[in-house]
């Protein structure tokens, strides 16, 4: 069955379940009562700022979003991100070099500037590569909610958002007045799988709010059994031979319209040779200037001072490789409502960047630093009707060594009771970084660009019960691609562009909750493009390296007593392709890796003491341990899987007010 084929079934499918909800267009329209508000519409009516400055509710907002509250966070008993990311559909996690995980969107690899992760307005993308480590590193236990556009967000947030953006936001930043703590143990049968743990204080007011949080842990990358990809050394036991350690620290002050947050993040990783750090410092300071109802106008100043992927030997802790990176960045938006039916948004940006090599000072053709000027400016523009919503946005940005990038954005939206659709059309780029313009072949590289047309469209049949439906096709033309060869003093890398890359397919939504109850099935489905990036492709298949085309999930939670839930969750994953063994030749061959099941429950007991709250579960209970590939050819065999893993979880929170 064909892609296009396959889109028809399921909109078939939709729309005929929708004519049987005895309720056409028509109908819908001229429809004047509705029912109470329920749990899933009060979820499904929350603004949502992430894909639009205008804050539309998900159903109405201009992109494909997804959104994972508090509640779904602790009852789910996620040990990381990429638990909570498996469950989203289109997500996946792979490998990069040296045992760092990655974001996996829609069947291509989009770790690399292709999709902007955010920590309370932080941007946790590195500024040598725009890369985001996964792994045991974001504390999952403080968040407040997570709001995920799957698709481009550069017209709004630039060169590091070209497929999706992930938005994080904690309860010290949200919601917390008062004081809590946390704790999570995580245990294989042979090893500690993790072990973490976090404060955060805040207190709210009107005129003034602050909060402060520490989160600090130590963890494995695996406790498998591994053989480089060459089997060039010994099996190693990754549960010795492996870290996975993050520290954040986190504060922001607020006084009416004036706010300020800082951030220091690091985290420790490694494979069995080489360790790798990721460090940084993030200040914003900006002030929410209302000069009268309708005209807002906010001035921000940014400053990050990273040393991301600072790698070296892990037992002797020698380092090889040591950048500091620097962003200085102005900003200034101005947000105009022009009436209840019309708002505007726009915006002009100054930043620089630095690369400065700290070890032996010539990584620069020679030079100790590499500077870049960037300008941007974007505007968007909301225009409501009774039959429609219309938002048209843009950006362009131009920079000192690649050039210039122009970005439109059209979206079409409503909901008319029960039914909404999206009609949706973008361009994205992603900008090339400090080290794509420093390694670039033969001097300079171009801006990566995409075309992205989505369409959705969803019903509610009941105030418990909606069902949604997204299709997509991703074309990226000068895609940035890493190459390298030799090793030793031989050894050199380099960036280039390739023609063309992209994919393409739909993903589906069910979603239902009870009084004592909830359950959210989700489908995903996604082919390969037109592709000519050789080391992205599988032979005789149309998918990529590291992708399964098909994935379904299962997140359930049942409320057994006033205090008690039960949570089993499952995902499932179609056959992938990865570099696992090499042949005569010396070079990697692609193999193909089993479908999985992963199962996993957790049990979580609210306020067993007055603010004390704990949990316990198991992560892989049939223990199919799935492998993490390589989500290219970079010359390292799947990571083997983690084994079950058992997980405690504690809390205490004590609300100023009470």
């Amino acid at each position: 069955m064909t892609f296009y084929n396959r889109v028809f079934l399921v909109a078939a499918c939709t729309i005929l379940c929708l004519r049987t909800g005895a309720q056409d267009l028509d109908s819908l329209m001229n429809l004047n009562a509705f029912t109470a508000e329920s749990d899933l519409q009060k979820i499904l009516n929350q603004r949502v700022a992430v894909s639009s400055k205008n804050g539309l509710t998900t159903r109405e907002t201009p992109g494909i979003v997804s959104v994972i509250s508090s509640e779904e966070i602790r009852n789910s008993g996620a040990r990381d991100l990429g638990d909570l990311l498996r469950l989203v559909p289109g997500f996946d996690v792979l490998q990069d070099l040296q045992f760092v995980t990655g974001i996996g969107l829609r069947g291509s690899w989009a770790n690399e500037g292709k999709v902007l992760v955010m920590l309370d307005g932080h941007p946790m993308n590195e500024l040598l590569y725009q890369t985001v480590a996964l792994g045991n590193r974001f504390p999952i236990d403080a968040i407040s909610r997570i709001e995920i556009i799957r698709g481009p967000g550069s017209a709004t947030y630039g060169g590091s958002a070209e497929y999706g953006v992930i938005n994080i936001v904690t309860q010290a930043a949200e919601s917390l007045n008062g004081v809590a703590v946390y704790a999570t143990g995580g245990f294989h049968a042979q090893a500690t799988g993790r072990t973490n743990a976090g404060v955060m204080v805040g207190q709210k007011g009107q005129d003034l709010s602050w909060d402060f949080s520490v989160f600090a842990g130590k963890g494995i990358v695996s406790d498998g059994k591994y053989q480089d990809l060459f089997q060039n050394g010994e099996v190693q036991d990754l549960s010795k031979v492996t870290s996975s350690d993050p520290t954040n620290i986190n504060a922001g002050i607020r006084y009416k319209g004036l706010s300020f947050r800082g951030m220091y993040d690091r985290y420790e990783t490694s494979d069995p040779i080489t360790s790798v750090s990721n460090k940084g410092f993030y200040a914003d300071l900006h002030y929410d200037w209302q000069v009268n109802k309708k005209l807002t106008i906010v001035p921000q100043i940014k400053y990050y001072n990273q040393l991301p992927w600072s790698y070296g030997d892990r037992e002797t802790g020698e380092t090889q490789f040591k950048v500091r990176a620097t962003r200085f960045l102005s900003q200034v938006e101005t947000r105009y409502a022009i009436s209840r039916k019309a708002s505007v948004t726009a915006g002009a940006i100054y930043f620089q960047d630095q690369g400065k090599d700290l070890l032996n000072g010539d990584l620069f053709n020679g030079e100790q630093s590499l500077r870049l000027s960037n300008f941007a400016f974007y505007g968007e523009g909301l225009f409501k009707h009774r039959l429609a919503n219309a938002t048209v946005g843009f950006r362009y940005e131009k920079n000192n060594r690649y050039g210039a990038a122009f970005v439109p954005r059209i979206a079409v939206t409503k909901k008319i009771e029960n039914l909404h659709f999206k009609i949706l059309y973008s361009q994205a780029f992603r900008a090339p970084s400090i080290q794509n313009i420093n390694i670039a072949l033969n001097g300079s590289v171009k801006p990566e660009k995409s075309d992205v047309f989505e369409f959705e469209v969803g019903y509610q049949f009941t105030p418990q019960m909606l069902f949604a439906v997204n299709a997509f096709v991703i074309t990226t033309r000068d895609v940035l691609i890493y190459g390298s060869e030799g090793e030793g003093e031989s050894f050199n890398e380099w960036y280039e562009n390739y023609a063309r890359s992209g994919s393409k397919g739909f993903e589906a939504i069910y979603n239902v909750r009870g009084k004592w109850w909830y359950g959210t099935v989700t489908y995903s489905y996604s082919t390969a493009g037109k592709n000519t990036v050789t080391t992205y492709e599988v032979p005789g298949q149309s998918q990529y390296v590291g992708f399964a085309k098909n994935k379904v999930t299962l997140n359930t939670n049942f409320q057994l007593l006033k205090q008690l839930s039960f949570n089993p969750s499952l995902v499932y994953a179609s056959r992938r392709f990865a570099y696992q063994s090499i042949d005569e030749n010396g070079e990697p061959v692609i193999g193909e890796m089993q479908p999985y099941l992963l199962v996993n429950a957790f049990l979580h007991y609210t306020n067993v003491l007055p603010g004390l709250s704990v949990g316990a579960g198991a992560y892989d209970i049939a223990n199919q341990r799935p492998g993490i590939p390589e989500a290219y050819n970079g010359g390292y065999a799947p990571i083997p899987g983690r084994s079950r893993e058992y997980v405690v979880k504690l809390s205490y929170q004590l609300d100023f007010k009470k």
